[in-house]
């Protein structure tokens, strides 16, 4: 992103409440490549995918460029720094493992800035998707393939993770040949009409004065990404780690739930409930894994 949003010196505070939305930036270290061939971006979908599902969000837009990757994200749980932990997590896990590396892979926290949806939403995913043409990587949005703009057109197919309606409600009612038609003249015509972020205040505020007002009085301060949760302690009487410690399993499909409730429910981390179970943190990560591929399906 442009501006100030880029150069800014001071972390910024993070803002999170029920019903926020966010514009999401986050780039690799030294702007190393965190997509180095198409398989690492199937793969990294797939985390968004699992992602969005676990934490029941609504992903707008998406789009995947060399060293970094931008994301349109709605989160009516209030839970953004839980599921993009998750997203960068679970994608350095692979990757590092893919090309034998170690380390941070992406370049600190992610970057957001939530926004005033009626009036930014469109501007925004147009400047999202515009990104590849600017970048130099494609010469038309309509011809890059790691974007959430040709499964909108109905070009390609629709990732399941993917909310279109919002985006496309305002085009002729969202239906037909018409509303997309619209839609697309939209998006020819940001290249022309570039999207500024003047507007931009507090580092993580893009709305009007009366907006930024209400978020402020309505939410107290993110001040950490630590989760609110009990001791992870396995001894009797502490419910689900009672029940996944020191027992013998007849059946794996009974301690991936166990599992899966554990990290999503109760807000245990993969480490702590892998000690409890005496196994790796990545084995944890499967069995969670494991269980929502199944609820997709």
């Amino acid at each position: 992103m442009p501006g100030v949003y880029i150069k800014f010196m001071a972390r910024p505070t993070r803002y999170e409440y029920p019903g926020g939305i966010y514009y999401i930036r986050s780039r690799g270290r030294g702007r190393e490549p965190i997509f180095r061939e198409e398989e690492d971006r199937l793969e990294f979908l797939d985390i968004l995918s699992e992602t969005v599902f676990r934490f029941k969000w609504l992903c707008h837009s998406y789009c995947l460029l060399d060293d970094h990757y931008h994301l349109i994200l709605e989160t009516p749980q209030g839970n953004l720094s839980r599921g993009m932990r998750q997203v960068n997590g679970l994608y350095t896990q692979m990757f590092n493992r893919k090309y034998r590396r170690r380390g941070a892979l992406f370049g600190g926290r992610f970057r957001s800035v939530i926004f005033e949806k009626a009036r930014y939403l469109l501007p925004l995913h147009r400047h999202m998707v515009l990104n590849p043409v600017r970048a130099g990587l494609t010469r038309s949005p309509d011809s890059w393939r790691w974007s959430s703009h040709r499964p909108i057109l109905g070009e390609a197919k629709r990732p399941p993770f993917l909310f279109t309606r919002a985006i496309l409600a305002p085009f002729s009612k969202g239906n037909g040949q018409r509303g997309l038609k619209e839609y697309k003249d939209f998006i020819a015509s940001g290249e022309r009409e570039r999207f500024a972020w003047r507007g931009l205040k507090f580092q993580v505020f893009l709305g009007s004065d009366f907006f930024i007002d209400t978020i402020r009085r309505m939410m107290p301060v993110h001040k950490s990404d630590k989760r609110d949760k009990t001791p992870c302690v396995a001894i009797p009487g502490e419910g689900i780690f009672q029940a996944l410690a020191g027992r013998v399993w007849t059946s794996r499909r009974e301690r991936d739930v166990l599992i899966y409730q554990a990290y999503v429910e109760q807000g245990y981390t993969l480490r702590e409930i892998a000690d409890c179970l005496g196994v790796h943190a990545a084995t944890v990560s499967r069995a969670v894994r494991r269980v929502e591929k199944r609820m997709i399906r």
